[in-house]
């Protein structure tokens, strides 16, 4: 199945959608997660991390991803979704490809890809907090519970793909000591480092 990920994953990032379209995966399987999620960067396709969030969070979020989906006529993959069959969520494998429209025009996938990586940046769901003036900070990928989100400077991303770079950097900026919390962490890292930002004193935790 690994050889499958890029192509999968490179044709839902060419897909048209005239209605929202949300897939899951479960993450059951901790390495099969993290080859989709690094097929999922390569091709620029929108990920958002729920982190088996419920109630009125799992909705909110959802209801998001959806208004995304919506927005930029793409489907968005959702991973850590408790109840996926509940929620109408379509399984990640090649069903995923199924109704969609396939966008041969580079140009017009090119305008696309930069204008849902800014919404990515932009997202209502980052949260970032600056609460001292010291140089550590932390990073942590997907819903957190709101009590870790009250302690020290921090940067909250909803989405681990497209990686929102710009939000990233300024942050690293600011605190250049970071603990990176999340799915696949050490391999976001290398990403981000590819770009040019430096992660020398990053810490790494697998949430």
């Amino acid at each position: 199945m690994a050889a499958v990920h890029p192509e999968i994953a490179l044709a839902l990032s060419r897909q048209h959608i005239m209605a929202p379209r949300l897939l899951f995966h479960a993450v059951a399987d901790a390495e099969e997660a993290c080859r989709w999620r690094w097929a999922m960067r390569s091709a620029g396709v929108p990920l958002l991390e729920l982190n088996h969030a419920v109630g009125d969070a799992a909705t909110n979020w959802l209801q998001a991803a959806s208004d995304f989906s919506a927005e930029f006529l793409v489907p968005v993959a959702v991973f850590g979704c408790s109840m996926p069959e509940r929620m109408n969520l379509v399984p990640l494998d090649t069903e995923a490809l199924t109704g969609g429209r396939t966008i041969e025009d580079a140009e017009w996938l090119r305008t696309r890809q930069v204008a849902l990586t800014r919404a990515v940046e932009t997202s209502r769901l980052n949260q970032e907090c600056r609460r001292s003036h010291e140089r550590k900070g932390w990073i942590r990928i997907g819903w957190q519970p709101e009590d870790v989100l009250v302690v020290g400077n921090g940067l909250q991303l909803a989405w681990s793909s497209p990686l929102p770079l710009r939000r990233i950097r300024d942050f690293a900026a600011r605190c250049p000591e970071i603990t990176l919390l999340g799915p696949d962490a050490e391999a976001i890292a290398a990403e981000v480092a590819a770009q040019g930002i430096s992660v020398s004193g990053w810490r790494f935790a697998v949430k």
